[in-house]
């Protein structure tokens, strides 16, 4: 991973075998296994629509620097861990961990922006607290996240992935083996220069870092703590609608959008949920282009009614391209044609909204045009998750009012909640062939297996392990058994409401542990995930940095911005 140099091209290592095979098959590999040559990779950019990171393995010196001869030592020994550059190659993200020495002292993290150039220091330019005062008893993993197109925010995460000490546990409670916390913080990217906003609330206080307009200058935390089986982290499809972060709690799944509106915006407009209306057709086109439909299918649809997503797979698409695009339009197809055809007419009345859907969207402003009400009125039973919000000088933002006006900018928070057993519920009493025989679930496991931001369509697969008894035809003593099965369903964020994708066959769970079971499970997911695999466009993708290496008790070799093909050598 290390820059290339003259040397290393014209040295014997440098060889790949003798000229003119490097294109061609031959005997056996070399040492380390061949490499496509550029023009194959190229050639595989058209099937993707991604350029590998590794397209290069060596780049020239002229495009590597090394981190010490652009950061100053001190920020070394004070133990900054660099994670990566950021989605635009502006900035070099690092944080900082300090505790005590003593095993009561609390981990309190940092993250902090540098503005990159190849030829000068770095600049530090933001330094925020992560997690709000939480009090957090062991290190951390932490992922920061930036989504596919919204470059106003990054998202941290911090999991800990093992519990407190024994004395902490024992004594105190915080903590075991069944329970994980999550933690989660939002924070505003850095502006490249000063809105007009931003050079009004550093006014008072010139050249105070800190001093920004809202939209420049939030930050939100919240925590929750997960059970076993612990959910998958699944960043690339958790963040794949921007705007929009899902979480799955292990008891939901919580949809949660961030916005900040200038003074003057409709209170009306929102990232999810729209309240139920007459459906009109043809109104939101599909993720991808549907499959051809047989003569025949859909006779229960209305007349001259265009099937959802219906399209070309297009001109210069692969075989293999096209066929994975028209099986998950196939599975956004089945999961919008459950909810029924759309009704004839204009003027009919849209069904009745289900009592299941919990949406909550709360305002917050750091100077309200009217004192805010006492937190506890705004305490919502349908609220997943409780979020604090403050500016970057930890100055907490207050709840706006209903009908209240903001005098200026406006932080807004959605969420909407999907109830994994109200859900297993629902679906094993409606769709299930094997509801008479199901007798109670004893755990279940939750998979995010597509998510499609131009429909809203998140579709899940719910793992389960549940008591029911033998089908009939089997013989023997009619007691409860324990099986294994898989629910596959669709969940709108447009609507809050969900409909069965499928259903899947009881399987005997027979001397296997649960944890053998989940892995099983979790492994077939990954084969359906990769088995629905459409290729985004390059820049469609979830930027992750993460301190895994750390944990690994090892370092990264380089930060690698790929796009602008630029290396850090650590």
């Amino acid at each position: 991973m290390a820059p290339s140099s003259k040397s290393e091209r014209g040295g014997p290592g440098g060889k790949r075998g003798p000229a003119g095979a490097a294109g061609g098959s031959s005997a056996g590999p070399g040492p380390r296994g061949r490499r496509d040559h550029v023009v194959r990779q190229l050639d595989r950019v058209k099937i993707s629509g991604q350029l590998s990171p590794r397209l290069f393995r060596k780049l020239p010196p002229r495009v590597c620097v090394s981190l010490k001869s652009i950061v100053d030592e001190d920020f070394l020994c004070a133990g900054h861990i660099f994670l990566g550059f950021s989605k635009c190659g502006r900035y070099v993200l690092s944080y900082t961990s300090n505790s005590g020495d003593d095993d009561f002292s609390f981990y309190i993290y940092h993250l902090y922006w540098w503005e990159f150039n190849v030829h000068s220091k770095l600049k530090l330019v933001r330094q925020v607290r992560l997690f709000q005062d939480e009090e957090i008893y062991s290190d951390l993993y932490l992922t920061v996240c930036e989504w596919p197109s919204d470059s106003s925010k990054v998202i941290v995460f911090g999991f800990n992935t093992r519990s407190a000490n024994g004395l902490l546990v024992n004594m105190m409670m915080m903590s075991d083996e069944n329970h994980r916390d999550i933690y989660i913080s939002a924070v505003a990217m850095p502006p490249p220069r000063h809105c007009p906003g931003c050079r009004d609330m550093a006014s008072p206080t010139p050249g105070d870092r800190q001093a920004h307009c809202l939209r420049h200058g939030f930050m939100l935390h919240t925590k929750y703590q997960v059970v076993y089986p612990f959910p998958t982290f699944q960043p690339a499809f958790q963040l794949k609608k921007d705007q929009v972060v899902l979480l799955n709690t292990s008891y939901s799944l919580v949809a949660c959008a961030v916005a900040v509106h200038a003074a003057g915006d409709s209170s009306s407009c929102q990232i999810l949920y729209e309240r139920r209306s007459p459906p009109v057709p043809g109104r939101r086109a599909g993720c991808v282009p549907a499959r051809p439909e047989e003569p025949g299918e859909r006779e229960g649809a209305g007349a001259g009614q265009p099937p959802p997503g219906r399209g070309r797979a297009g001109p210069g698409l692969s075989p293999a391209v096209a066929k994975a695009k028209e099986f998950v339009a196939d599975i956004f197809r089945r999961a919008k044609e459950a909810t029924g055809p759309a009704p004839a007419g204009g003027g009919a009345r849209a069904p009745p909204e289900p009592g299941y859907v919990n949406y909550t969207k709360l305002r917050y402003v750091l100077e309200p045009g009217e004192p805010a009400a006492p937190e506890e009125e705004y305490e919502d039973d349908k609220i997943s998750l409780p979020f604090v919000v403050t500016d970057l000088r930890g100055r907490s933002l207050k709840p706006l009012k209903d009908r209240a006006t903001a005098q200026g900018q406006y932080l807004t928070v959605e969420q909407l909640t999907l109830d994994f057993e109200y859900v297993i519920n629902e679906v094993i009493r409606n769709d299930a062939a094997w509801s008479r025989q199901f007798c109670s679930f004893s755990d279940y496991d939750i998979v995010i297996l597509e998510v499609c931001p131009e429909t809203n369509q998140v579709v899940i697969n719910i793992g389960l392990l549940l008591l029911a008894f033998p089908s009939p035809e089997e013989e023997g003593q009619l007691r409860p058994k324990t099986y294994h099965t898989s629910l596959k369903v669709a969940w709108d964020l447009n609507t809050g409401t969900f409909v069965t994708v499928s259903v899947g066959d009881l399987t005997e769970v027979k001397g296997q542990t649960s944890g053998s079971v989940w892995s099983s499970y979790r492994k077939g997911c990954v084969d359906t995930v990769m088995k629905w695999l459409v290729p985004e466009s390059s820049g469609r993708y979830v930027n992750r940095m993460t301190n895994e290496a750390l944990h690994k008790g090892c370092s990264l070799k380089v930060l690698a911005d790929n796009e602008r093909y630029t290396w850090i050598v650590l």
